[in-house]
């Protein structure tokens, strides 16, 4: 009997972490954004259709945030959209997303054209095309595996007419220094490395969306079931 128990409380936990895994095969792998995003050193996105998610935040006003896709090959598609954290004084944020690239038609998306080049300073040979939010209805996107929420905003899927390296940026024409979750690419790419460090994401991504008091207390709870599951398991 004692070995059927152990078994169960085992089985038990093993569900629970196989329950994680599949909520977290959808989600964003996410991109380490503690380093620099300008130009000359940008956040660099190795594998560009992957998905990847950056969570990150304008610090001062004016910022530009500068992603380099790199060995993006001729025909592939770029794939990229952003979100907003579900927060009340980020519901009329809007940020811009550019994407530039050798091959590229300019398409400045009827936003000032020396304003636009002055904040992204591209190089002559790169084109530069730019996606704001469409206006009408704003939608709203729930992420199980965080239990959190965004507003949706834009995306751009453009086919790359050359291949090479390629810049997404983000910015804000208004000067607004606030949050942003920039997704890039489609292709769900989970190793056993990105699944041990869910616990880690779980709690960075919660507390970039400032669910600090619920993230604490669901913590404490899982860890004190789990403390109190082993102490059973180990005295049965």
């Amino acid at each position: 009997m004692k070995k059927i128990w152990k078994f169960a409380g085992l089985l038990f936990l093993v569900s629970i972490f196989f329950i994680l895994i599949s909520s977290n095969a959808q989600a964003h792998k996410p991109v380490d954004t503690s380093g620099p995003a300008t130009k000359v050193n940008p956040i660099v996105i190795t594998e560009h259709r992957v998905s990847w998610a950056a969570y990150n935040e304008f610090l001062t006003p004016g910022e530009v945030h500068f992603y380099r896709l790199e060995g993006v090959n001729r025909g592939e598609k770029i794939h990229l959209s952003l979100l907003v954290p579900y927060l009340e004084r980020l519901k009329d944020f809007f940020p811009v997303i550019a994407l530039m690239g050798s091959g590229l038609e300019n398409d400045f998306a009827g936003l000032d054209r020396e304003a636009v080049l002055e904040l992204l300073n591209p190089s002559p040979e790169e084109g530069v095309i730019l996606k704001q939010f469409a206006g009408g209805e704003v939608g709203s996107f729930f992420e199980p595996f965080t239990q959190t929420r965004y507003y949706e905003r834009q995306e751009m899927n453009i086919f790359a007419p050359a291949s090479g390296d390629y810049y997404a940026a983000v910015f804000d024409l208004e000067g607004r220094a606030d949050k942003y979750v920039f997704a890039i690419g489609e292709e769900e790419k989970w190793g056993a490395r990105d699944i041990l460090s869910m616990p880690r994401i779980w709690w960075d991504v919660r507390m970039f969306m400032e669910k600090e008091t619920s993230t604490y207390i669901t913590a404490g709870v899982v860890a004190s079931s789990a403390i109190l599951i082993a102490v059973w398991l180990l005295k049965r």
